[in-house]
């Protein structure tokens, strides 16, 4: 009988579960009553990595959400992102998640760009 819990134990340390999610948003800043160009479409994805014991997880690093926004709209050299698509999954390796994030949109450029107007 012990040696059946301290197997159970450690399958329960040693098997998680693995889940994804999704959403959406219609931009990443207010496009109220303003005119713009879409560019074309944009898709990155990048990866964060946590520490993961039992129902305790610790982060190794930040989910770089900003960072894949930040960069779709520099790459593209647009000024936002509209249609933003995003996903969420991991793979699970014993303790370690390998969180990866995934986005996709439509790079706009505006046709009254607000930089212009205050020069």
């Amino acid at each position: 009988m012990k040696n059946l819990l301290t197997l159970f134990f450690l399958a329960s340390l040693l098997t998680h579960c693995a889940s994804s999610s999704a959403g959406l948003a219609t931009s990443n800043i207010p496009i109220v009553d303003q005119k713009y160009t879409v560019i074309g479409p944009v898709e990155k994805s990048d990866y964060w990595i946590t520490f993961d014991i039992a129902f305790i997880g610790f982060p190794l690093s930040k989910p770089p959400m900003d960072k894949l926004v930040h960069d779709a709209i520099q790459e593209s050299e647009a000024d936002a992102l509209i249609n933003i698509r995003y996903w969420n999954d991991k793979s699970i390796i014993l303790f370690i998640t390998l969180n990866r994030i995934g986005l996709n949109a439509e790079a706009i450029k505006f046709q009254n760009d607000a930089k212009k107007k205050g020069k």
